[in-house]
């Protein structure tokens, strides 16, 4: 668990491409950052949420989970580049905690 990062594929309550959020609906989960945690704190150490969702950061780390704000919508080969860094800092990062 302390060497798994999880990106969030809700960003401000949608899926940012796909059925995830109407899924999380249909099973009863919130289509939120906070219900992405709710699902992934028993596996995961980290959620990487899009800033989109940074005023949330708070409630995703009260469900047992550090939590990262960045941008996660990659446009741009730079966007790409950046996030690619902020994982392998954060999993550098577990590994020390």
């Amino acid at each position: 668990r302390a060497h798994t990062v999880a990106i969030s594929p809700i960003i401000a309550g949608k899926a940012l491409k796909g059925p995830a959020d109407r899924l999380m609906a249909e099973l009863g989960l919130e289509a939120s950052v906070e219900g992405i945690a709710d699902v992934y704190a028993p596996l995961a150490a980290t959620l990487i949420v899009d800033t989109a969702d940074q005023h949330r950061v708070n409630a995703v780390q009260e469900r047992g989970m550090h939590c990262v704000a960045t941008d996660t919508i990659m446009k741009t080969a730079d966007v790409a580049a950046q996030l690619t860094r902020t994982i392998i800092t954060t999993v550098k990062g577990n590994e020390h905690a």
